[in-house]
């Protein structure tokens, strides 16, 4: 067979990947956090925000690392080893780092608060009562159209735990399903029966107006029909918004181990794709309005269903609070250390559990963007968004964005990516919703490329 030429230029990179159907990781972020280094010296958290004004708006991530379960296709930053009392002193730990952040940024203007995981659901009552008497107490000014959002599974989605929330003033519910088919289920590694799933459904439905569902086309032993199948069920409740994930093998991951050893159980790529096409044809048809490759919602043109990355990606800065949870303010990306192994992951845990978040905490991770790479994560974000603003990029840089990346903007347009509006705004068309996340890696540096080749997993 003849080795395939590698492409000479952008455009032919481009048509390359389209036709062979190239489907990179997802892409959601940039810098991602595998690019994230130790610093030469640790940064005072005072220095890092010392720049940012006062006021302004600011998001609120939280992370809850604590599962009953790991699926066989997570690398999420959690541990299924914890006991009560670790989950009590994780929350205290919390409420510390909140508070400091509150004496940093406490007169801006809180625009969202997720909870992510992990499960936060299976946090008590209580331990949910205390994060959020936290927060209003360090951050006072948490604007009245919030969106406060908390994601968790369908086995802990009782109707005490979502009363509470409810009360809290949660008004977005995000869970990940995954799949309604009992085998998938179970290949998973999800132990509990689609029953379980369909209840958790109706408790959300019967409270919250905002509900997202998650599910994943790809799975091990999925066929086109189990999928169909999944969806269908899924759709007779009509959730404000659903995700359609494609699935991916990252390494120490069980399904990467699967797949490995025999790939005949799993979807290939253009399968994965031609699926997507059926997914967008079929919720299209149903008045939802595709939001990104893998977001679709029933909200107004005028409404996001994901509000908190939509404001980061304007550049509202994100606090993250809790093991794994990424920072992001002005050039500065920072977080905790990152682990899927489960020695690994123990030991952050119990490290931040002792840290102490006072006066002299200092950051000791991540990414310090030049302002190169600020425009890039600008392109990245927006586009994938299908929302970027040529006007905006020059207000906020002081430069055209067609002279700082002529190359990859004429490749989107010649293939048919992208639409530009009378205003300058660049949205995707079909193929470039669906071929997405390759656009934005024509916009990665080679810095960021090398950085990730050379990250180990651990």
């Amino acid at each position: 067979m003849q080795e395939q030429k590698a492409p000479a230029n952008v455009h032919e990179r481009l048509a390359q990947g389209i036709n062979t159907y190239v489907l990179p990781n997802y892409v959601y972020g940039y810098p991602s956090k595998r690019t994230y280094r130790r610093f030469e010296r640790p940064i005072p958290i005072k220095e890092v925000w010392a720049d940012e004004p006062r006021e302004g708006e600011v998001n609120i991530y939280i992370h809850i690392p604590f599962c009953r379960y790991r699926c066989t296709y997570c690398t999420l930053f959690l541990t299924t080893r914890h006991d009560p009392t670790m989950i009590d002193r994780y929350i205290d730990k919390v409420c510390q780092q909140l508070a400091m952040y509150g004496g940093l940024a406490g007169g801006r203007q809180v625009s969202s608060i997720y909870f992510g995981g992990g499960t936060p659901t299976m946090l008590t009552q209580d331990q949910f009562e205390r994060i959020f008497s936290t927060v209003r107490r360090h951050f006072p000014k948490v604007a009245d159209n919030a969106e406060i959002s908390v994601e968790g599974a369908p086995d802990s989605m009782t109707p005490e735990t979502l009363d509470c929330l409810k009360a809290a003033g949660v008004n977005r519910i995000s869970m990940g399903l995954q799949s309604m088919h009992p085998r998938e289920l179970a290949h998973s590694g999800r132990p509990y029966p689609v029953e379980t799933a369909v209840e958790a459904i109706r408790n959300i439905r019967a409270r919250f107006d905002h509900m997202n569902l998650d599910l994943i086309y790809g799975l091990t032993g999925q066929t086109r029909e189990t999928w169909k199948q999944s969806l269908d069920q899924v759709l007779e409740f009509r959730p404000t918004t659903l995700s359609l994930y494609p699935v991916v093998a990252r390494p120490l991951t069980h399904i990467k181990k699967q797949l490995d050893q025999s790939d005949e159980s799993f979807f290939t790529d253009e399968m994965k794709y031609d699926i997507y096409d059926e997914n967008v044809a079929k919720l299209r048809d149903l008045g939802y309005r595709q939001e990104s490759f893998t977001r679709f919602t029933l909200l107004g043109e005028r409404q996001e269903a994901y509000l908190q990355e939509s404001l980061d990606f304007k550049g509202v800065p994100l606090i993250g609070i809790g093991t794994g949870a990424r920072s992001y303010v002005g050039r500065y990306h920072y977080s905790t250390d990152y682990a899927v192994g489960r020695a690994e992951t123990n030991q952050i845990i119990e490290e931040f559990i002792k840290t102490d978040f006072g006066d002299g905490f200092a950051i000791e991770q991540g990414n310090i963007l030049d302002e190169e790479e600020q425009r890039r994560r600008f392109v990245v974000l927006n586009l994938t968004l299908s929302n970027l603003s040529m006007p905006a990029y020059e207000q906020r840089f002081g430069r055209p964005l067609r002279q700082d990346f002529p190359d990859e903007l004429g490749a989107m347009e010649k293939l048919g990516c992208i639409r530009v509006s009378s205003a300058g705004t660049i949205s995707l068309t079909d193929l470039g919703f669906k071929f997405s996340s390759l656009l934005a890696s024509l916009f990665f540096s080679e810095r960021m490329l090398r950085m990730e080749r050379e990250y180990q997993a651990k």
